[in-house]
């Protein structure tokens, strides 16, 4: 069976991601002389607030993308994002250079954990995962009607309660022959470390379940 995707949690310093710190800080430092160059002038000068006003707001919008990814709730990362976007919008960046240095340090002074993996499954083992469940129902409801029919002859097999069913007119005979290819599948899948559902064995059995629950289900 194919091996599990494995995603590392975003880096993270007290709370902030790591990235979107950085990557304020270059802008901010790059924003610097566009503001020391407006301030020089007299005719530039107007152009201070709309420029630290640009500055907040693509701030605001990467913290918040950002702290979005690191996991960070829409209120909790709007406020961690407005809060940079003030101290990034002020004309010098030394207040937010100030800033990312202390976070640095305070954040390698304190003890580290070690980093967790989040493994996501595969398409393949999702595939699987939903093929099996939805076998499984099938299989259920054709020994519950066993069951109710004659609780002495419902069967651990799948082959020997649909043919119970069958033999008295129960199911259909279409029915019968899809579910006797979906139990073939569903052997060759559960019995091969290679060997995956296909999509269309997906629709296959989720139209074979539907029937089985249209005329089974209580």
């Amino acid at each position: 069976m194919p091996e599990s995707i494995a995603r590392k949690v975003p880096p993270s310093w007290l709370g902030f991601h790591r990235d979107g710190l950085i990557t304020v800080l270059i802008l901010d430092c790059l924003w610097m002389f566009i503001e020391v160059s407006a301030a020089a002038s007299i005719v530039g000068i107007p152009a201070i607030p709309f420029i630290a006003f640009v500055l907040f707001g693509l701030t605001s919008y990467i913290v918040f993308s950002k702290q979005r990814i690191l996991g960070n709730s829409y209120v909790e990362a709007s406020w961690i994002s407005l809060f940079l976007g003030v101290i990034a919008g002020v004309p010098i960046p030394v207040f937010f250079t100030i800033g990312f240095m202390v976070i640095g340090i305070v954040n390698k002074i304190l003890p580290k954990t070690k980093g967790i993996e989040v493994k996501l499954p595969t398409l393949d083992q999702q595939n699987m995962g939903k093929f099996i469940s939805d076998f499984k129902v099938v299989e259920e409801l054709l020994k519950l009607a066993v069951q109710e029919v004659d609780a002495s002859q419902v069967s651990s097999k799948v082959s020997e309660n649909i043919k119970f069913l069958q033999d008295r007119g129960m199911i259909p005979a279409d029915l019968v022959k899809s579910l006797d290819k979906i139990r073939g599948t569903r052997n060759n899948v559960t019995h091969s470390t290679t060997e995956m559902p296909s999509v269309s064995d997906l629709r296959e059995l989720k139209k074979v379940k539907d029937e089985v629950e249209t005329i089974f289900k209580r």
